[in-house]
């Protein structure tokens, strides 16, 4: 069994109908665009942090002009700091962000560990508040049945964090009786979705984990060019809109950390929830909204018996 790692300012003077002169105090000047932006750079940036399913590149595209929006809510500087599965949890323990966005299993393993405050939950276009996980396969590869998943190369995101591209697929698995981590041939770890995705293809891996989206924002930014050639093992019979194997969990919050100021927090949430549903910023970010903060408890219900990285400590915190 092989595991591994891969102004102008304006006086404001009302005309007033008199004939005779009257005294006035003009108005404070209005700040220039200019002093604005002095005003808004000269505080300390807000560190937010984002998880990469893809590449930092792809981050910056998607959630940017979110950060902008709220800059310009806030009246204070964003900045946009692109996490990877592990080094979430030491930005978080350090203190070196104010807000994060991530998968919910991360999410919700990081508020066991540091209180976070979960804030509002992603609203997707056509599927909301919901996502789960994939389990793929070439077209050739005969795999149809759990039994032609033993002793076959398998591959997805992290072990112990990642939930739509390998925690929700493992439970899936197991609950039929097959164990990933001894079933089958080599199971080994890819950060990156896409080349998840890219391996299965060219038959360097037999099955591959990947979460609901995945292959149609392949097909969007034309990572891929067709699914002619990709099977879904399993995939649920249901009415959501997006092709999956696994149950459906809920998708990811928007949380802060608890050294964050709450009068910071309140405003980042209120501005979120009041987002217009046309903003260029949500299509960027393949969003249609936010709602407040959901029930996590299906994907704390899985930390426990797949003994994931916080499985051993106490959950000090309540269930949104």
């Amino acid at each position: 069994m092989i595991l591994s790692s891969l102004g102008l300012g304006i006086w404001v003077t009302a005309c007033q109908p008199s004939d005779r002169a009257v005294d006035r105090v003009p108005a404070e000047p209005t700040p220039t665009p200019a002093a604005r932006q002095t005003e808004t750079y000269a505080q300390p940036a807000i560190r937010f942090g984002v998880l990469m399913i893809d590449s930092a590149i792809s981050v910056h595209e998607r959630y940017r002009p979110l950060l902008d929006y709220l800059e310009s809510q806030v009246g204070r500087r964003f900045e946009l700091i692109a996490l990877n599965q592990d080094n979430q949890f030491e930005a978080v323990q350090q203190q070196k962000l104010d807000f994060i966005t991530n998968n919910p299993l991360a999410a919700v393993q990081l508020r066991r560990m540091y209180d976070l405050e979960f804030l509002v939950t992603t609203r997707r276009p056509q599927v909301g508040t919901q996502f789960g996980g994939v389990i793929i396969v070439h077209a050739d590869s005969g795999i149809k049945t759990i039994a032609d998943l033993h002793d076959k190369r398998a591959v997805c995101v992290d072990f112990q964090t990642a939930a739509g591209g390998c925690i929700f697929q493992i439970d899936h698995l197991r609950k039929q009786g097959f164990d990933p981590f001894t079933q089958f041939g080599s199971f080994v770890e890819n950060k990156s979705q896409d080349n998840i995705v890219l391996a299965v293809l060219n038959g360097s891996v037999d099955v591959g984990f990947i979460r609901t989206g995945q292959l149609e924002k392949m097909l969007q930014d034309k990572t891929l060019e067709s699914t002619d050639q990709i099977q879904i093992f399993q995939a649920a019979a249901d009415d959501f809109p997006l092709i999956h194997t696994t149950d459906l969990y809920p998708e990811w919050p928007i949380a802060a950390l608890a050294k964050t100021d709450p009068q910071l927090v309140q405003q980042v949430r209120q501005i979120l929830l009041d987002i217009p549903p046309d903003h260029p910023a949500l299509k960027a970010a393949n969003l249609s909204g936010f709602v407040p903060a959901i029930d996590y408890k299906s994907v704390e219900d899985l930390i426990k018996p797949l003994k994931l990285k916080t499985w051993n400590i106490d959950d000090r915190t309540d269930t949104q």
